[in-house]
């Protein structure tokens, strides 16, 4: 056995520059996808035009620009990039998680983003080749549904809201105290920029946390009402911040640190720590 893991640890080594390439590679995709999110968001919030979407109507969007089809082929390479990074820290553990609980919920959460992102890739693929691709306006009710027809379905969808709420939590909790920065490797940048992109990831990941705060609630209220079509995605949660009073101010704010996020995922393609194996 533990030839078995010398010989996995070696393998890793060997093609770790090749998969650190990847996953920043990856980083950066993700960023793009979400500035446009936030940029067509904040578009909207300042009556520019824009509209609120979520990922895959960012991918649409982007198939509408010169060479949009190109653009959207580098963001399916991107992405999947990104999803082998997420499922090699799910399955390798780099990062030191640990198999207590907290690391095992942890490691569990990168998987499922892994798939999510595979998901995506392969719509970005669709999209890439057809010029378009299905897509479900409400995916996310649909999904729903499908829980609430399970046994005990009202209790599974209510834990995936909590579930939710605490990786929102987490979110905040992260940014107000520049959790993520420890993961960063700025040693060879100023303390001004240095500080600058910190606040811009602080921005990003609490606004990110935002979002999910209010999806999380929703599902919560759909398990309690055991309604599926109460559950929201992105872009309905900020639909929904646009109609509250000071709607445009709020959105606008959300939108705002939504690019913020983009802009922090592109930051960590450039300085973050990414070790295949230690």
């Amino acid at each position: 056995m533990s030839s078995a893991r010398a010989q996995v640890e070696r393998a890793g080594r060997k093609v770790a520059p090749g998969l650190e390439v990847l996953a920043r590679f990856g980083y950066a995709s993700k960023g793009v996808v979400y500035g446009t999110v936030g940029f067509l968001a904040l578009s909207l919030a300042l009556g520019a035009g824009g509209t609120t979407t979520d990922t895959k109507g960012a991918l649409l969007r982007l198939q509408d620009l010169p060479a949009g089809s190109v653009l959207l082929w580098v963001l399916v390479v991107g992405l999947v990039g990104y999803a082998l990074w997420q499922l090699l820290r799910a399955v390798l553990d780099p990062e030191h998680q640990g198999t207590e609980a907290k690391g095992l919920v942890k490691r569990l959460g990168y998987a499922v983003s892994g798939v999510a992102y595979l998901v995506l890739a392969v719509f970005s693929a669709r999209v890439a080749a057809q010029g378009s691709a299905p897509r479900n306006q409400n995916s996310e009710s649909q999904t729903a549904s499908d829980v609430l027809q399970l046994p005990g379905g009202q209790v599974l969808l209510g834990l995936a809201g909590v579930a939710l709420l605490a990786v929102a939590a987490n979110q905040l909790y992260s940014a107000y105290g520049a959790r993520f920065m420890k993961r960063m490797a700025f040693t060879d940048v100023g303390a001004r920029y240095r500080d600058t992109l910190k606040r811009v990831g602080q921005i990003g990941i609490a606004a990110r946390g935002v979002l999910l705060t209010i999806v999380g609630i929703f599902l919560l209220v759909a398990a309690w009402r055991d309604k599926a079509s109460v559950v929201i995605g992105t872009s309905e949660a900020l639909a929904w911040l646009r109609d509250q009073p000071a709607g445009q101010f709020l959105l606008a704010a959300v939108a705002l640190g939504t690019l913020c996020y983009g802009v922090w995922c592109v930051t960590q393609a450039l300085y973050r720590r990414i070790n295949v194996l230690d």
